[in-house]
């Protein structure tokens, strides 16, 4: 068995065990038989029996890991369960967001009531109380536990954010001297140094852009959706558009792609490497979160894809990546929405595109546009299952209106990153660039108001595991019978 299959089954096996450890209750016994029975099978010297014993034994890694990373204690977790007042010193260590009735932000906590701790919370809190990232605090108030609805595990998806507990509506104060550990200040240096310049992006292009564009193309360029006009947001929703809003690796992914398609005339090497800086500088802009890492790892990828053209080496590379993601945090796996559309769409755009490709190019002649299409597409055909089961919202246009907008967010964002650097170093020059951001926003926004405002735009409807993964199978059979068709030769045809 070649290398490339071992380690090709070894992180199939490891993503299993994530997986079933994440759905599943299990005893820990079952951990152990595996791992023995793995073992047995490995000493036997037979092909079948060597790769059972590997995924058996990759799954119980899997299977330890995830509940591992489940089952740590966590000390504000604990002291929140009785509902104390407590006195937390700390700093912010995240981005303030709007909520109905307020807004949100993560908080660090370093010591409760004057006791050494190392976690995160959510605070909430009113609008007009905004701390900004890295500042020191001291907040009283009442630690709770959070609390699972019936449709959703608010709990878990809190967890998988390192986040162990919440405080509503403190008090403030200014903390005595506290102790960061180094790791976490450079951190903190890092992601102030980037929010200032993203803060800066914003004001410029809030600046030379008119609203609504200005508040669409902040949203696309740093990932701040505050200025975004509601009713708008509205629109997006319903046209099954919103990922556009959000720096998701779904995003990441369809942008990396359309980039790779729409720099093809500069040469296949010189368009990757202007869409891999692309993509780095973007992460860097938005502040290097964890999730938007995530985002341009599985970017990239696809752009890797595209430019190498091997589906084998590509395939085990994306399950690498996948598999060290889990390894970092298991709970991605199941309860990071984002995590999931990624990998659809990375899947998508390596497996799909080549086979939709030609069908795009005899139906529109210009190649760039017709490659931007096909890779579309493809994202869109291997996220629509994924989508469907975790929003249960179907937008028949959705995918005609994606197919028209998203070759045009590449546009946007370049048009808005230049709007913003020319707006910090010369504002006029910043609003002249600014009118043109506006043209390519504002097509944009027309297309999605307009497709909103078409009879069922949207409906609620139910749809089940059971049925995202029978669509899943229908959607490789599929994709099998058309590579089938594409890999016959001329004379098979005939003899046919």
């Amino acid at each position: 068995m070649s290398r490339n299959r071992v380690l090709t089954v070894s992180l199939t096996g490891f993503l299993g065990g994530v997986a079933l450890a994440s759905f599943f209750i299990l005893d820990p016994r079952a951990l152990w038989a595996l791992l023995l029975v793995g073992f047995l099978l490995l000493l036997v010297r037979h092909p079948i029996s060597f790769i059972l014993g590997i995924v058996l034994v990759s799954s119980a890694l899997g299977l330890w890991r995830t509940e591992e990373r489940l089952n740590r204690p966590s000390a504000l977790y604990a002291i929140a369960a009785d509902h104390p007042k407590v006195v937390l010193d700390g700093y912010v260590d995240g981005d303030f967001k709007r909520t109905e009735n307020g807004g949100r932000y993560t908080f660090h906590v370093l010591r409760v009531d004057a006791v050494a701790v190392d976690e995160r919370i959510i605070v909430y809190g009113p609008e007009w109380i905004r701390p900004r990232y890295g500042q020191e605090l001291t907040l009283s108030g009442s630690l709770r536990q959070p609390t699972n609805s019936d449709a959703f595990d608010y709990v878990s998806w809190l967890a998988k954010n390192g986040i162990a507990a919440q405080l509503a509506y403190p008090t403030y104060g200014v903390p005595s001297a506290i102790e960061i550990p180094w790791r976490q200040q450079i951190m903190r240096a890092i992601g102030s140094t980037t929010r200032a310049l993203r803060y800066a992006a914003r004001d410029a292009v809030i600046e030379a852009v008119p609203q609504p564009a200005a508040g669409y193309i902040v949203g696309i360029l740093v990932g701040d959706e505050a200025d975004i006009d509601p009713t708008l947001q509205k629109s997006f929703s319903l046209t099954g558009t919103s990922h556009i809003l959000a720096i998701s690796g779904y995003n990441i992914t369809i942008v990396a792609g359309a980039l790779m398609a729409a720099l093809a005339p500069l040469g296949r090497r010189r368009a990757y490497g202007f869409a891999v800086a692309g993509v780095s500088v973007f992460t860097i802009l938005v502040g290097a979160a964890p999730s938007v890492v995530r985002a341009a790892i599985m970017g990239v990828l696809g752009m890797t894809a595209l430019q190498l053209g091997r589906k084998q080496a590509v395939g085990t590379a994306i399950l690498f990546s996948a598999a060290l993601m889990c390894l970092l945090n298991p709970l991605v796996l199941r309860w990071d929405v984002g995590f999931q559309l990624s990998f659809m769409a990375v899947l998508g755009i390596v497996y799909l595109e080549p086979l939709v490709r030609p069908a795009w190019q005899r139906v529109v002649r210009w190649k760039p546009i017709a490659d931007i299409a096909a890779t579309t597409f493809a994202a869109q055909l291997a996220v629509f299952p994924l989508l469907m089961f975790q929003f249960g919202t179907l937008a028949p246009y959705a995918l005609p209106v994606n197919l028209l907008v998203l070759p045009l967010v590449p546009v946007a964002m370049a048009m808005g990153g230049i709007t913003a650097a020319f707006g910090i170093l010369w504002p006029f020059l910043g609003a002249i660039v600014g009118q043109l951001t506006w043209l390519v926003a504002s097509l944009q926004i027309a297309v999605i108001r307009f497709a909103s405002s078409l009879p069922y735009a949207s409906s609620a409807i139910a749809f089940s595991s059971a049925a995202m993964a029978a669509t899943y199978l229908g959607l490789v059979a599929w994709a099998f019978s058309l590579y089938r068709m594409q890999s016959e030769t001329p004379k098979e045809r005939t003899h046919d």
